[in-house]
């Protein structure tokens, strides 16, 4: 933020809000009273939802065309631009297992890899998706596949059989790692980095995981939209700017031309790595929007139950 502050003049100030950007933009609306005007790191699931609720704005047609000039088509939505993208992948301590699992298929076996197993609470569709894949759906075809939920749900029942916790935050992912709360399980790509340079027998496996894009949003209703907008290109069309951040949190950004300021051992851990990038599967974004009150009705069920 700090450049672009000195470029503009704009007093930018940051709201540490993680996670739940849905509800909380839902309660705003409400109250007829917008607190934010621009959202870091939304989860592709919740941005989509957010943009079918009008809760985030539709980009400017203008900066639009101006962004798509730098940026990959894939990487430039109605709504915003991809930002902080990630991996969900497997992690397992290996001191801990007797064995640990090499793709997702292996993670739901609890059989041939008993132990206790951790996967994120506040994200149905991240966990629906992956039970698919351990059902064989391939990860090629994982973006356009409409979830069986009977038997993805089933699926998740026998994970969640072999205990353990569900984090809610990157920050419980690392900690139920790092006091032995649980011996393997799924979380974000850089936090499982970061767990590994504390924890040397973390094993970390990409295969069968989820290409899990965050963005850069506008808030519907934000006084100050203009100079919003004006960031998220901003951000855009400074590479060197988006690689630095890249760098310090360990999460991709969108411009291909960031890769020549990441360094090499940096960037062999980030989703857009190629040869981390085809391992991965993405989701089916419009099938979660149309399903989205009965998916979160069984998730919540789920959860209790």
């Amino acid at each position: 933020m700090d450049p672009f502050v000195e470029e503009t003049g704009y007093d930018v100030q940051i709201v540490d809000a993680p996670g739940k950007y849905v509800a909380s933009l839902e309660a705003q609306q409400q109250a007829n009273n917008i607190e934010w005007d621009l959202l870091d790191s939304t989860s592709a699931p919740d941005a989509y939802i957010a943009y079918d609720k009008g809760l985030i704005e539709k980009m400017p047609d203008d900066v639009r065309e101006r962004i798509s000039e730098v940026l990959p088509e894939d990487a430039v939505t109605d709504f915003g631009i991809t930002w902080s993208i990630l991996g969900y992948i497997t992690a397992c301590n290996a001191a801990a297992a007797q064995a640990c699992p090499q793709n997702t298929a292996e993670m739901f076996d609890t059989e041939q890899f008993p132990g206790s197993r951790t996967s994120i609470s506040t994200s149905p569709l991240v966990n629906l998706s992956l039970a698919e894949v351990a059902s064989g759906v391939d990860v090629a075809d994982l973006a356009t596949h409409e979830i069986d939920m009977e038997r993805a749900f089933a699926k998740l029942e026998e994970f969640k059989a072999a205990g353990g916790t569900w984090w809610n935050s990157g920050d419980q992912f690392m900690q139920v790692f790092s006091t032995n709360e649980v011996d393997m399980g799924f979380g974000y790509s850089g936090r499982s980095y970061a767990v590994a340079e504390d924890m040397e027998n973390l094993e970390i496996n990409w295969e069968g995981g989820l290409y899990n894009p965050g963005f850069w949003n506008v808030v519907e209703g934000s006084e100050d939209s203009e100079a919003a907008w004006e960031f998220v290109e901003w951000i855009a069309t400074h590479p060197e700017a988006a690689a630095n951040w890249g760098q310090a949190l360990g999460y991709s950004v969108p411009n291909p031309d960031s890769f020549d300021y990441i360094e090499p051992e940096v960037a062999e851990t980030l989703a857009d790595f190629p040869a981390n990038r085809e391992l991965l599967g993405g989701m089916n974004f419009n099938w979660y929007v149309e399903n989205y009150q009965e998916v979160n009705d069984r998730w919540q069920e789920f959860l209790r139950g």
